[in-house]
């Protein structure tokens, strides 16, 4: 069929969108170059459709990040360096992924190019993360990777830190996994068996980093896969986690990592150790409550609280903690819009996935964004992830799926997601 006039511009905003969602698995550049030139195709799509992205029924998530980023307005301004805070919170700009994904997702068949492209980049770079790790190969940097213990590399695929690597594939491979759950017949088995594979992929080099959270939040998450997929579709789900844990455990240097480090992070004098960040995090907030010490202004702040003689990789940009992280950057209000945020989001995750009027690949939809974002929370709780653009990308890809189920306005047929299709 000859492609109109009226659809060509969808199509394009596809392409855009998926050459985003392809690229974020290994280069932030052309993905936010991708998604910049996706949004302009949306606002001209939305504009000449007379979509309304920002509906009433979306409110409750929409509200909450406008109040977060209209307060870091006043946080930047009042900070220490205004226009180097300013520069800092154009990060937020992310939050845009949300209404052009939301639009995309709402077709069935947009649906399955979108996670089909996940799957293929995750199933491709997690392929040359293994070679990293027999091999020690990093083709796209100009230094060595860190050796594991025992045996192999600590792989971080094409991104600039292991630990960026951990958390984007982490939370991309219980997307993966909760998009092809069992059940349902709106998928075929190959189509499940090449997601499932994909999101396997992912979760095996997500543990051959040793990052120790992001590994433990996979587990975290499995197990909730297996409680919310009931009795019926137990056996496949903890069979995964059998093997995901015999994989720890088999793999030399990964039990070592949580021994270790759950003993340094529990001394308080240790620099390096959670407490002393969170406690030295804690002055910091208690000396700016209202709009913290703006966007960009943590490194400095933290620094001039450390001994001397504290070495530089101890002087951080972050807490550790993306709510202390907020809290210190934008005060405790920012810190409130935050939460306030990921509370309503995954509430209403949690009730896609319940609703008994959604199409089966719908409410698959809700279910992997619940789990990825449980996924990302849970790593949040360590690390100041959302402040990580590379994995902040793939939460807001996320974050559209499974919001789009609640997107109320006038759909054509063709916009209708099929429940029983291929």
């Amino acid at each position: 069929m000859t492609e109109t006039t009226a659809s060509r511009p969808r199509t394009i905003l596809l392409v855009f969108f998926a050459v985003f969602v392809f690229t974020s698995a290994h280069s932030i550049a052309l993905a936010q170059m991708s998604l910049g030139l996706a949004l302009l195709t949306f606002i001209y799509v939305a504009i000449a459709q007379r979509h309304r992205p920002f509906v009433r029924s979306l409110r409750w998530f929409y509200i909450p990040a406008a109040l977060y980023v209209a307060w870091l307005l006043p946080a930047s301004l009042l900070g220490d360096t205004p226009s180097g805070s300013l520069s800092m919170a154009r990060e937020e700009w992310l939050f845009l992924a949300v209404p052009a994904g939301v639009y995309l997702f709402r077709t069935e068949r947009y649906r399955r190019v979108l996670v089909t492209v996940l799957a293929s980049a995750v199933a491709l770079v997690s392929l040359y993360a293994l070679l990293q790790y027999v091999t020690g190969v990093n083709w796209f940097k100009e230094y060595e990777l860190t050796a594991a213990p025992v045996f192999g590399y600590r792989v971080q695929g094409g991104f600039s830190h292991r630990l960026t690597f951990a958390n984007y594939f982490g939370v991309a491979a219980m997307f993966l996994l909760g998009y092809a759950a069992p059940g349902g017949l709106d998928m075929s088995p190959r189509r499940r068996k090449l997601l499932a594979t994909a999101g396997c992929l992912a979760m095996l080099v997500t543990i051959l980093t040793f990052s120790r959270m992001a590994v433990a939040a996979c587990v975290i998450t499995l197990v909730l896969l297996a409680v919310l997929m009931g009795r019926r579709y137990w056996l496949p789900v903890v069979g995964l986690v059998v093997v995901l844990a015999v994989v720890i455990v088999v793999v030399p240097g990964i039990m070592d990592r949580y021994v270790d480090s759950v003993r340094n992070d529990l001394n308080p004098q240790y620099e390096g150790s959670r407490l002393f960040i969170w406690s030295h995090t804690a002055e910091i907030i208690g000396e700016h409550p209202l709009f913290g010490v703006g966007p960009g202004n943590f490194y400095e702040e933290y620094k001039s609280r450390l001994a001397p003689g504290v070495p530089a990789f101890r002087q951080l940009a972050h807490a550790h903690n993306d709510v202390l992280n907020v809290a210190a950057v934008a005060g405790i209000p920012g810190a409130l819009f935050f939460e306030l945020l990921w509370l309503l989001t995954v509430i209403h995750l949690w009730r896609g996935f319940r609703r008994g009027d959604l199409s089966d690949s719908q409410r698959r939809l809700s279910l992997a964004a619940l789990l990825a974002s449980v996924v990302f929370w849970l790593g949040a709780l360590t690390e100041a992830t959302f402040v990580d653009e590379e994995v902040r990308q793939m939460l807001m890809f996320t974050w559209a799926a499974g919001l789009s189920v609640w997107y109320k306005d006038n759909v054509t047929p063709e916009d209708r997601p099929a429940r029983h299709s291929a």
